[in-house]
C-alpha cells in the first residue's frame, strides 16, 4: 500500500509537471507571437514614416514681376478736379500665402509666388497706372482715395491656335472714397495672356494691364475724378 502511494504520488506529480511545462511552453509561444507581432507592427510604422518624408515637399516657383504700366494710356487724366491717393489693397483668397499667384502645376512647377504680396503688386500697378496717365497723385490726405481688395486668381494653360499659351485671370472691388463716403465701386476683372515660353512673369504684366486698363477706361469712374 505504502508502495502505491509512492507511485500514485509519482504519477501526480508528473502529470503535474507535465501540465505546468505545458503552460509554460504555451505562453512562452504567446508572448513570441506577441513580440513578432510588435516588431512586425514598429516595422510597418518606420517604412510608413520613411515613406511619407520621401516625398518631396511642393514649392511654388519664385518670379519677379516688377511691375510698370508703359504705353498709352486708355484716358489722359491730367485734367483731374482732385488729388488721389492709391490706398492699400487687401487679399481675401482663401489661401495663406499672400505672395501666390496660383499653386496650379502649369509648366513643370507646383504654383508661381511673386516677390512681394499680391494686393500690394496690385496696389503698387495703380499707381504706376494712374502715373503712366498723368493724374493727379497724392502721396497722402487727397481729396479721394482708391482702395481695393483682391478677391480671386486663377491661372491655366490654354491653346491658343496652336501655341501653348499661359492665361491668368485677376479678379478685384474697388471702391473710390472721399472721406468715409463712397463715391464709387465697382468689380475689375483682368485677363492676361502670354506664350508659356514667355513666363508667368510676362502673364502676371498682361492681366494687370488690363485691370488699370479696365479701371481707367470706366466712364463712370472718370466722371467722378475730371
Amino acid at each position: 500500500m505504502f508502495t502505491m502511494s509512492i507511485m500514485l504520488g509519482t504519477q501526480t506529480d508528473k502529470a503535474y509537471c507535465d501540465i505546468r511545462l505545458a503552460t509554460i511552453t504555451n505562453n512562452k509561444s504567446i508572448d513570441e507571437k506577441l513580440i513578432s507581432m510588435k516588431i512586425r507592427y514598429l516595422i510597418s510604422l518606420c517604412a510608413a514614416c520613411i515613406s511619407l518624408f520621401s516625398i518631396p515637399a511642393l514649392a511654388a516657383e519664385d518670379i519677379v514681376i516688377n511691375y510698370e504700366k508703359t504705353g498709352s494710356p486708355r484716358a489722359d487724366l491730367s485734367t483731374m478736379k482732385v488729388s488721389l491717393r492709391i490706398a492699400e489693397f487687401t487679399d481675401s483668397r482663401s489661401v495663406e500665402n499672400p505672395r501666390l499667384i496660383s499653386d496650379a502645376q502649369l509648366l513643370g512647377a507646383d504654383g508661381f509666388q511673386a516677390e512681394k504680396a499680391i494686393a500690394e503688386i496690385i496696389q503698387d500697378a495703380m499707381k504706376s497706372g494712374f502715373a503712366n496717365a498723368n493724374a493727379n497723385l497724392a502721396d497722402a490726405d487727397g481729396d479721394m482715395f482708391l482702395q481695393g481688395n483682391l478677391t480671386a486668381t486663377e491661372a491655366k494653360v490654354i491653346d491658343r491656335g496652336g501655341i501653348e499659351t499661359l492665361e491668368l485671370t485677376l479678379r478685384a472691388s474697388v471702391q473710390l472714397m472721399s472721406g468715409s463716403r463712397t463715391v464709387w465701386q465697382t468689380n475689375l476683372f483682368g485677363r492676361g495672356r502670354a506664350p508659356a515660353s514667355e513666363g508667368m512673369a510676362v502673364t502676371v504684366s498682361a492681366a494687370l494691364d488690363r485691370l488699370i486698363n479696365e479701371l481707367i477706361g470706366d466712364d463712370y469712374f472718370l466722371a467722378e475724378i475730371r
